[in-house]
């Protein structure tokens, strides 16, 4: 006979897990409970079904114990065997209700050893970008150093590197994830997009982290049933079935405790240097080879590369953090601005205006005249860095 019994959820518990103890299917598992999300908490209390054969319920076998993170195989996952869904229970997460929105903690083992506890928080309500109420904000905690020899091996000249170096450390940290906007989720320290809408940016760091470092991509994404294909980034589902894309990026963001394997990328240098590997593919190079149309004395010059106007580190800097804060768009068009201003004190027209320039006057005219109080502070950051103008 089949009665209605109450479980108790305990840390590592999945609902696949769950539905496979009650011979249930997930499906019908949400149904039972009317739950809209696959989100677990430690306590949590779920109804499942059991067969009985007297008016005594039969006692629920206690849950297999989490397992030990080291204890866990480098394999890649397969089929519906799962070891995918056994190394995703090396996150331990807890749910908090808060006022008006959920807090999780995610406790997240990382290959050095250590373990931090990221607390995230779903329902941005205060951000005009929200799209997914679920999705998640985390600010993330990894601020990662990479020597300058590592940064200039993505493919930068000194110069090049040193402003790299200095943007990444100034913007978000490497461990960084959205999940709550257009993007569907968003990852490290300038959120590269998952969304193929947005550019999918992050099909392409996650291709360079599996290309370029192969052991640490397999240890951490390939074992939880994190993948790439041709590109694309895919991931299996609590059902052993692959998905892709932006189907990968959704079941991604509605399972907080995959967020895990990449908090812990953002903590493997390997990892970190392809994302700045990235950020030199997708702004870096484009953003100083920009062409650049500039008035000096009323005269338009066309100047092919920016790189060949301002060419020191600081300037170098300022053109990397405007392009990835505002895009090439909106760099170019507040480099232009702040040039033309620049070269029309300098009392001379054309050629010789632009050769007199001071690079230092056009990182202080951006920091002073910008109405965007980004724009200003990145300004204002690289005029404080100590970086040379000469």
């Amino acid at each position: 006979m089949e009665t209605i019994s109450v479980y108790t959820v305990v840390r590592g518990d999945t609902l696949f897990g769950i539905a496979r103890k009650f011979n249930m299917s997930v499906s019908d598992l949400k149904a039972l409970n009317r739950m809209n999300s696959d989100n677990l908490s430690v306590g949590q209390t779920l109804k499942v079904r059991t067969q009985t054969t007297s008016t005594i319920p039969k006692p629920v076998a206690p849950p297999d114990p989490a397992p030990d993170f080291n204890d866990i195989p480098d394999i890649q996952p397969v089929g519906n065997d799962g070891d995918y869904l056994a190394a995703r229970r090396q996150f331990g997460l807890e749910v908090r209700q808060d006022a008006g929105f959920q807090r999780y903690f995610l406790t997240v083992p990382l290959l050095n050893g250590q373990t931090i506890v990221a607390n995230m928080r779903d329902n941005l309500t205060n951000s005009r970008f929200m799209v997914y109420p679920n999705g998640i904000m985390y600010a993330g905690q990894s601020r990662m150093t990479l020597d300058t020899a590592t940064v200039q091996s993505v493919g930068l000249t000194l110069a090049q590197a040193r402003a790299l170096q200095w943007v990444s450390t100034h913007e978000g940290q490497f461990d960084a994830i959205n999940s709550y906007d257009k993007a569907i989720f968003s990852y490290g320290f300038i959120q590269f997009t998952g969304a193929s809408a947005v550019g999918a940016s992050l099909n392409k760091v996650m291709s360079s982290m599996e290309a370029n470092a192969p052991s640490q991509f397999q240890r951490i994404f390939k074992r939880v049933g994190i993948d790439t294909d041709g590109g694309v980034i895919t991931v299996l589902n609590d059902n052993g079935a692959w998905l892709r894309g932006d189907d990968a990026w959704l079941y991604i963001q509605r399972n907080p405790r995959l967020y895990g394997a990449f908090i812990q990328a953002g903590f493997e240098p390997n990892l970190v240097r392809e994302q700045l590997r990235m950020a030199n593919t997708l702004y870096v190079q484009p953003a100083l080879n920009f062409r650049l149309t500039v008035s000096a004395g009323g005269i338009q010059i066309v100047i092919p590369r920016l790189q060949d106007l301002l060419q020191s580190e600081a300037s170098l800097t300022l053109i990397v953090a405007l392009a990835i804060n505002q895009g090439n768009g909106g760099m170019s068009r507040i480099m232009a601005n702040a040039i033309t201003q620049v070269a029309d004190q300098t009392g001379q027209s054309g050629i010789p205006a632009l050769q007199q320039i001071s690079e230092r006057d056009v990182c202080e005219t951006i920091a002073f005249s910008s109405t965007d109080e980004r724009v200003r502070n990145r300004a204002n950051g690289v005029l404080q860095s100590g970086l040379s103008f000469g």
